[in-house]
């Protein structure tokens, strides 16, 4: 639950303390799916970049970052079993999520009285893009679980409740990026059904969307901005920053400046205040882990593409293809928000990294290859 890093770094250092005494008392060896090397070797260059950064005790704190939600992925596969157990954490993602977005949306409009579609601060994530991309995941994988029927009549009563609260909070994020993802999350999620229902579900949320943007001089706005996005005054300061960015990139081409240390290096490049990081997946990996980064990066989503691709034909259980449907949803968020946001780190790669987990609970139950590439047919 993203209300508070320094919670969740404590209890997270507890829970990895735990869980490694626990292997060296049961001397257990944990059998690591290739994706898992994947992001195994991305930490590894974290590492490295830290160790060859100016900036040593950040960079450490960015790779503290990085083994946080790598060893996330690990311990689900570990010791997540069984399709309750996967149960269980979806319920708790879920009703956490819950209970961030009401209090999130409580905090700031009732409490701090800020404007609605301003910038927001839910707690640990504190900018409407980081809120929004969050939101969006959850619901992918939400919706996901109720196309698949995973759950009884009852559970997905609450399962609906708790999309809604999260659509609401992302409509009042004012994240017009994942506003956009959502919707094309839906039409990919159409396709993939064959749903016209799910189909003429979106119809009417555009529509509503569009009945709020006549009430709404706001919502009119952000909308006349989705669709000149590219001509935008954000996109035009975004054109300068990654100019300058790119002077970092080149100035510090294999490792980079360090894991994290974007901000400690910014005022030795000009790069313009507006960036506090540099609002592209590749060019913020570029810049922190220098080239043998942006290899390693491209590596583990390219093998997780082939992943998602190959991945919905080795399972049965509906709960598994359900969060199948939130991986989906994820190579969405990555790609609209991997443009202007850095989209990895922090609570969205612990989410990501708890749903890939879930989904490799999926194949080791049906005695699979964790995504072991057999043949290329597969991708048909």
């Amino acid at each position: 639950m993203p209300f508070s890093i320094t919670l969740n770094e404590i209890f997270m250092g507890l829970t990895i303390l735990s869980w490694v005494v626990k292997l060296a008392v049961r001397k257990e060896r944990i059998n690591i799916p290739p994706l898992g090397w994947f992001f195994l070797i991305f930490l590894f260059v974290s590492i490295a970049s830290a160790v060859a950064s100016d900036y040593k005790f950040q960079g450490l704190r960015g790779v503290w970052d990085v083994t946080r939600y790598t060893i996330t992925f690990i311990l689900v596969i570990d010791i997540i079993r069984s399709p309750e157990q996967v149960k269980k954490v979806l319920w708790t993602l879920g009703f956490s999520t819950g209970v961030w977005a009401i209090t999130g949306m409580i905090h700031q409009f009732l409490i701090a009285k800020r404007e609605l579609f301003g910038l927001l601060k839910f707690f640990s994530l504190g900018n409407k893009n980081s809120i929004g991309q969050y939101l969006q995941m959850v619901l992918s994988i939400t919706i996901g679980l109720l196309l698949n029927h995973s759950f009884s009549s009852r559970e997905k009563r609450v399962l609906t409740t708790i999309s809604l609260v999260s659509l609401f909070a992302l409509f009042l994020s004012g994240s017009k990026t994942m506003w956009v993802a959502f919707v094309l999350t839906l039409f990919i999620f159409a396709f993939l059904k064959r749903s016209h229902k799910v189909l003429i579900g979106t119809g009417c949320l555009i529509l509503l969307f569009v009945a709020a943007a006549f009430i709404s001089g706001q919502v009119r706005d952000m909308g006349f901005s989705i669709l000149k996005a590219m001509e935008a005054p954000s996109m035009q300061i975004r054109y300068t920053g990654w100019k300058q960015c790119y002077h970092m990139f080149i100035d510090n081409p294999l490792l980079g400046v360090g894991p994290k240390c974007f901000m400690l290096a910014r005022d030795k490049y000009n790069i313009i205040s507006d960036f506090g990081q540099a609002h592209n997946m590749v060019l913020q990996v570029a810049c922190e882990m220098g080239i043998i980064g942006i290899g390693s990066l491209i590596s583990w989503v390219v093998f997780y593409i082939y992943f998602i691709a190959t991945y919905r034909k080795k399972v049965r259980d509906p709960i598994y293809l359900g969060i199948w449907f939130g991986g989906v949803g994820y190579l969405v968020t990555l790609a609209i928000g991997g443009i202007t946001e850095p989209t990895i780190g922090g609570e969205h790669s612990q989410l990501f990294m708890t749903l890939v987990g879930l989904m490799h609970v999926g194949l080791e139950s049906n005695g699979k290859d964790c995504g072991k590439i057999h043949s290329p047919k597969e991708l048909i």
